[in-house]
């Protein structure tokens, strides 16, 4: 029973936070400049609907959704450590591509608009974060257990991309993409939290994961495709080995780089809990 209300919570949060306040954020962009603009008006909601149900319902703080740090400087190493995760891993994952001749770059962009991209995707990663690893799994694990929590927190994270397609995919084709991004983007982000039990780890390891996919290597990602990428590219092969239309998150090669490194990381948050 506690499992089931909390799951019902946490469907709640994400109904409310990402569909809900839609309205208040498009009033909210149409005062300011850009795209940028409005992922900065749901990281603000988020945060004030997270604190207010934590205040009101939860008798939490910020904080205790993963949101506190030692220090400043040690949530800043903490972020950047991810950061270099997510860029070695979507390079890996690139590379092997390019050695089997599906991924190949045909030009330089002088022109990129990755510096435009890159505060936008920052926002949008905590932003995902402060919802999936910070009320998500936390309400489902006290309800029940870690690997319960791990598992249904991120077969939500692959079910809510599913508003990615656009282009008539068969539902199949949509079902099992989310289900792989699920797999490899949802288990490791949910080990990079649970290794510090703080989000900015996971926060980094997703920002530079979306940037280095989209804005560097031209990649889709989670099907959408970032516009004037520093190198333009192409991808093409079977859709299991290169994700597709989705792009690599749906790709078997992701998925298995993905759960080799979170089963890394989860087997150092073992070995810290026995120490």
């Amino acid at each position: 029973m506690q499992l089931a209300i909390a799951l019902a919570k946490s469907v709640v949060f994400l109904y409310l936070t990402i569909y809900i306040f839609r309205p208040l954020v498009t009033a909210f962009g149409q005062n300011l400049p850009n795209e940028f603009s409005h992922y900065v008006a749901y990281l603000l909601c988020s945060l004030a609907f997270l604190w207010l149900v934590g205040r009101i319902t939860e008798k939490r703080s910020l904080n205790d959704y993963g949101l506190g740090a030692k220090s400043f400087w040690a949530g800043l190493k903490e972020y950047l450590c991810g950061g270099l995760i997510g860029a070695a891993m979507v390079t890996t994952v690139t590379l092997i591509l390019a050695l089997m001749g599906f991924y190949k770059v045909m030009a330089f962009n002088p022109e990129s608009q990755i510096l435009v991209w890159i505060p936008s995707l920052l926002v949008a990663a905590l932003f995902e974060e402060v919802l999936f690893r910070g009320y998500v799994l936390q309400t489902i694990e006290r309800a029940s257990n870690t690997k319960i929590a791990v598992i249904l927190s991120s077969l939500l994270f692959g079910a809510v991309h599913l508003t990615n397609f656009h282009n008539g995919e068969p539902l199949l084709t949509q079902l099992a993409s989310c289900a792989s991004l699920g797999i490899d983007a949802g288990l490791l982000f949910a080990a990079a939290y649970l290794l510090t039990r703080r989000l900015w780890l996971a926060a980094g390891l997703h920002a530079f994961w979306n940037i280095f996919e989209g804005p560097v290597y031209g990649t889709p990602v989670s099907g959408l495709n970032i516009k004037e990428p520093l190198l333009v590219s192409t991808l093409n092969g079977p859709s299991f080995l290169t994700g597709g239309m989705f792009g690599p998150e749906a790709s078997i090669i992701e998925v298995t780089v993905c759960l080799f490194l979170a089963w890394k990381i989860w087997q150092k948050s073992k070995q810290q809990l026995e120490t």
